[in-house]
């Protein structure tokens, strides 16, 4: 039999402290030279068919880099 000592016990995890005495560090704290950031839009309608999507308005925004779709 396998050694399971820890199935179903609590794990101390030793990230947490720093996280939650707000120490820790996350992705978003981070600024790098010709960083990009990227934003996701999905269907509010699950199973959905997209059969149109005009993205010219989102193109023309400055800061925007790329538009990517399915297509």
């Amino acid at each position: 039999m396998q050694n399971r000592k820890w199935v179903g016990k609590p794990l101390k995890r030793k990230e947490d402290l720093r996280f939650l005495t707000g120490r820790g560090r996350f992705i978003t704290d981070f600024t790098l030279p010709g960083m990009l950031h990227v934003a996701l839009l999905r269907s509010p309608y699950p199973h959905a068919k997209i059969r149109n999507m005009d993205t010219s308005k989102a193109e023309k925004l400055e800061g925007v880099v790329k538009v990517i779709t399915g297509r």
